[in-house]
C-alpha cells in the first residue's frame, strides 16, 4: 500500500508575528515543528504500513524551514519525503499545489490531520479529496484494514459524543484526529542519519502552474495581526431558542 501523509511546519510559539509585505500571510520569528494531528497522521500511516506493509511518503509545502518536519518523519520510519517549495497561508492556493503533487504519486490513502494549529480552518485535506476525486472522512479516530485491494473499516466522531462506523474504499484520504495512536520519538541517532538524506523539492513550474496562475486562486488576505483583547465580563441570555439565536445574531453583527 502506497501512503501519503501531509504534514505542516506550524510555530513552536507566536515570537514578533506579524503580516508579510503582499499580505499573503503571518511570518514568525520563533522555531517550527509537525502540526500536532498531522503527526498523528504519521503515526496512524506508519501503523498500517507495519500491519499491511507498503510505503509511506511525507510531503509538506513549505520553505527550507519546513524541511525539519521531513527529517523527522524519515527519522519515525518514512520511506520518503517531498518538499514542495513555498509559504502559502492560503487553503486554495496550498490545497492545489499539494493536489497536483499528489497526483503523480499514484497513492492508495492520504493521511492528513484535522487541522493546522496556526491557520485552523481546516479547508485543505478536503479540498485536496475534491480535486483529486476521492473519498474524504473527517475526524477519522479508528482505521482498520483487512488486507490488499480490501475496503477501509473507519471510525469517525460526530460531535455530541456520537461516532459513525464506516466502509470506505481506497484510493481516499483522511483526515486524523489527535489521539487515533500513541505517538513515537525518534531517537537522536535516526535523526542525524535521516538529515543525511536528500529529500526532493518541487517547484510550482514542476506541479506545471505558474506564480501568475497562483495569484489568481488566492482568497485569502491578511490585514493584522493583534492580541486576544482579555474581556472578563459575561452577559447572561434569556428567552426561547429563537430568540437566543436573534439575540447571539446580534451580538455578532455589533462585533463586525
Amino acid at each position: 500500500m502506497n501512503i501519503v501523509v501531509c504534514m505542516k511546519a506550524v510555530p513552536a510559539s507566536a515570537v514578533s508575528p506579524g503580516v508579510n509585505d503582499d499580505g499573503t500571510g503571518i511570518v514568525n520569528e520563533g522555531d517550527a515543528f509537525i502540526n500536532e494531528s498531522d503527526d498523528y497522521a504519521l503515526e496512524q500511516a506508519l501503523s498500517l504500513k507495519r500491519s499491511v506493509g507498503g510505503k509511506v511518503t511525507a510531503i509538506t509545502l513549505g520553505t527550507v524551514k519546513s524541511q525539519d518536519i521531513l527529517y523527522a518523519s524519515l527519522a519515525k520510519g518514512a520511506d520518503e519525503a517531498i518538499r514542495i517549495d513555498g509559504e502559502e497561508f492560503d487553503p486554495n492556493v496550498a490545497s492545489f499545489l499539494l493536489a497536483r503533487a499528489l497526483r503523480n504519486l499514484n497513492c492508495d490513502l492520504i493521511l492528513t490531520g484535522v487541522e493546522s494549529a496556526d491557520g485552523m480552518a481546516s479547508q485543505v485535506p478536503i479540498a485536496i479529496a475534491a480535486q483529486l476525486g476521492v473519498p474524504c472522512v473527517y475526524a477519522v479516530t479508528k482505521v482498520e484494514m483487512a488486507g490488499e485491494g480490501q475496503p477501509l473499516v473507519l471510525t469517525r466522531e460526530l460531535g455530541g459524543g456520537r461516532c459513525q462506523t464506516l466502509e470506505v474504499p481506497t484510493p481516499a484520504l483522511l483526515c486524523v484526529q489527535a489521539g487515533i495512536v500513541p505517538l513515537t520519538y525518534a531517537p537522536v541517532v535516526k535523526l542525524i542519519h535521516a538529515r543525511r538524506k536528500g529529500i526532493p523539492c518541487l517547484t510550482s513550474a514542476d506541479l506545471g502552474t505558474t506564480e501568475a496562475e497562483l495569484a489568481k486562486r488566492r482568497r485569502t488576505r491578511v490585514i493584522g495581526v493583534q492580541p486576544v483583547e482579555k474581556n472578563s465580563s459575561t452577559q447572561w441570555l434569556t428567552g426561547s431558542p429563537h430568540e437566543i439565536a436573534a439575540q447571539i445574531m446580534e451580538k455578532i453583527g455589533e462585533a463586525l
